[in-house]
């Protein structure tokens, strides 16, 4: 069924920063993993990650993440949130390319495809579940 109801300001926001958050948080962890130390022990390791800001990033982006998420699950249902927040499956492929100068070759793209096309059918359904119990969403 075809749900035709504009969605919330407050839950396309929620959605849009979902989506990025995951992209960024990404994006930097690649590019912090890529100048970490290659043949380090393991405190050699963990003294590179905490003396990194890309590290430091990433578990801000991780918090920040967070509390996005339960803002969006509080406004959406989680069969609903969930495969829209997965467009940074189609983001992150994109943008690893531009860059980080990765390869992606066809198949990655048709599934790229795939993703925003189920993305697409999935946004045109109800964002949450009617009952006719108000303590219940």
């Amino acid at each position: 069924m075809i749900f035709k109801q504009r969605l919330p300001l407050k839950l396309i926001l929620g959605l849009i920063a979902a989506i990025s958050f995951d992209t960024i948080l990404q994006l930097t962890w690649k590019t912090a993993v890529l100048e970490a130390p290659e043949a380090a022990s393991p405190l050699e390791t963990l003294m590179s990650v905490f003396s990194n800001p890309l590290f430091v990033a990433v578990i801000l982006v991780m918090a920040l993440q967070f509390f996005n998420w339960l803002m969006v699950l509080g406004q959406a249902d989680l069969s609903y949130a969930k495969p829209v927040a997965s467009l940074s499956y189609a983001s992150v492929p994109v943008l690893s390319v531009v860059m980080l100068h990765e390869a992606i070759d066809l198949l990655e793209v048709a599934g790229v495809i795939c993703v925003i096309t189920g993305v697409w059918f999935i946004s045109q359904t109800k964002p949450i579940t009617q009952t006719g119990d108000p303590d219940i969403l």
